[in-house]
């Protein structure tokens, strides 16, 4: 295991300038970019419904293993979030955060459309 390229060179005793070029670092080629991280609790869903003056109604889609036969099951909740600016459209995929009470049902805010209706 010693031949390996990450062990090779020892990162501790290159100077700042040797690290700045990442090909020079033992072991850069191993390292893909880190997924996308989300706040804690925000969830990522569709856009069903815009009837209502600065409220959206997100579908989340979440899935279960079923024990009994190992298959996942999806279950779906609709969740009401709060756009300010009446920006959503129904089919955008939207990234919504947790926050105060709004309203009796609504806990959340849009945050940001990660993918508007009809683009890839």
């Amino acid at each position: 295991d010693d031949d390996h390229p990450i062990f090779k060179e020892d990162v501790g005793t290159m100077t700042n300038e040797e690290l700045m070029e990442t090909s020079d670092i033992p072991g850069w080629d191993l390292v893909s970019t880190a997924p996308r991280k989300f706040p804690r609790g925000s969830l990522v869903g569709t856009v069903v419904s815009t009837k209502m003056q600065k409220t959206v109604n997100v579908a989340v889609d979440r899935y279960r293993v079923v024990d009994r036969f190992g298959k996942r099951q999806r279950y779906t909740r609709k969740f009401m979030a709060h756009d300010e600016e009446e920006v959503a459209n129904e089919g955008d995929l939207v990234l919504i955060l947790p926050c105060h009470k709004l309203s009796k049902r609504k806990h959340f805010l849009l945050s940001e459309i990660l993918r508007a209706k009809g683009r890839l």
